[in-house]
């Protein structure tokens, strides 16, 4: 069993003596020598000033610590280490805890000290679910956080219902969960962390919810900000990027299949089918991954793929874009907290180019770039899980 120890303050990592290089992460560096290298905090500061910055802020986050505190103390929910030794949450098909949201079962990971510690919620990208967060959850709960880490409606163990989504069904869902779950008020603000389409979510729900929130954490952002973009889909949503890069492969949907998908998606049915399928998913993976892609996480795509009305899920989620009101730039720029670009900068959908462009929008940012892709909380998980808990322990309550 591993020992975690209770503390006045939150834990800052240290990063002194990074882990051996491995297979899995062949060029691995500390968080700190990644942030030192390019990150703007503030922008622009030259190379001492960074350092000097940085060291600053761990301090700030720095703690010490006392009695230990059991696995069960903190409510972590059963987990494993993987091949490297690092720890994660182990694969349930049954899913987790259960959630009635307007009269949907919604599913959540949840860990960390009972009303100890500062609230952290975790949102999902497209085409995953709560168990993307895998490592970020038991390596937040063992610095003192309470995490929280939800299925929005359509992914994941969540009903696959034929709902209109959008942005703000599924931020309003984000702001709900962190209120009603979490336990976020105006007196113990949540910080709120989203992958890909998630941290549109993310976004919407830290703004518009913006007293249950002090601090944002944007991971490979989908979205378009530019200022003068009209409200939906970006060029090309990642749905269809999706879809596209299924409808690449030669093999071809079964005609009987095809029968049953009518004339006004059918495209983008076929796409999901492919998509669905456990060769698919992990093709779409590695393209976006920067390292390898497990078994347990294909699987776990793969099992959500196979609940009644994934399909028609799929279709009604890949026009999400085009439902959307909110633009992303006037969102992020009415929030009042703070905000962290966490950036897989191996990511071929969401490039560096994106996270230079938010940051003209927020120059307080902080911008934490990782070699990694589009999941870097999954593709780096302790480089990521350090920054999220280093940054957040900073921020005011």
């Amino acid at each position: 069993m591993a020992t975690t120890f209770r503390s006045s303050f939150i834990a800052a990592p240290t990063f002194s003596s990074p882990r051996p290089l491995t297979p899995r992460h062949p060029r691995r560096v500390s968080i700190s020598e990644s942030i030192l290298r390019r990150v703007a905090f503030p922008r622009p500061l030259n190379p001492a000033a960074r350092a000097t910055a940085w060291r600053s802020f761990v301090a700030h986050a720095s703690a010490t610590t006392s009695q230990p505190i059991s696995d069960a103390e903190l409510g972590l929910p059963e987990c494993e280490l993987d091949d490297k030794g690092i720890e994660r949450v182990a694969l349930k098909e049954e899913g987790w805890q259960r959630w009635n949201w307007n009269g949907h079962s919604c599913n959540y990971i949840s860990a960390g000290e009972q009303n100890v510690g500062p609230i952290v919620v975790l949102v999902h990208g497209f085409g995953a679910h709560s168990y993307h967060w895998r490592y970020t959850i038991p390596a937040l709960a063992r610095k003192g956080f309470r995490v929280y880490a939800l299925c929005m409606l359509g992914y994941g163990w969540s009903p696959k219902v034929e709902e209109e989504y959008s942005m703000e069904l599924w931020g309003q869902q984000v702001i709900d969960f962190a209120a009603q779950v979490a336990g976020a008020s105006a007196s113990d603000r949540a910080v709120v962390a989203g992958n890909s389409i998630g941290a549109l979510a993310a976004l919407y729900a830290a703004s518009v919810g913006n007293h249950l929130c002090r601090g944002i954490c944007l991971v490979n952002s989908a979205g378009n900000f530019l200022p003068d973009a009209e409200p939906g889909p970006e060029r090309k949503t990642l749905a269809q990027r999706v879809v596209a890069d299924s409808q690449r492969d030669e093999t071809r949907v079964e005609p009987t299949i095809r029968e049953r998908v009518s004339e006004a998606f059918g495209r983008v049915a076929a796409g999901a089918i492919f998509y669905f399928t456990k060769v698919r998913i992990k093709q779409i993976l590695q393209q976006v991954y920067e390292y390898e892609v497990d078994e347990e996480l294909v699987r776990s795509i793969g099992m959500a793929a196979k609940d009644k009305g994934a399909l028609g899920a799929f279709y009604q989620i890949s026009l999400a874009g085009g439902r959307t009101t909110s633009k992303p730039a006037e969102l992020l720029q009415s929030f009042q907290g703070s905000v962290m670009l966490l950036w897989g900068e191996r990511d071929p959908w969401m490039t560096p180019n994106k996270a230079e462009l938010i940051m003209t929008l927020r120059p307080d940012a902080l911008y934490c770039p990782l070699l990694a892709g589009h999941c870097p909380q999954d593709d780096a998980p302790e480089e990521s899980s350090e920054a999220i808990a280093t940054w957040a322990a900073s921020l005011p309550p």
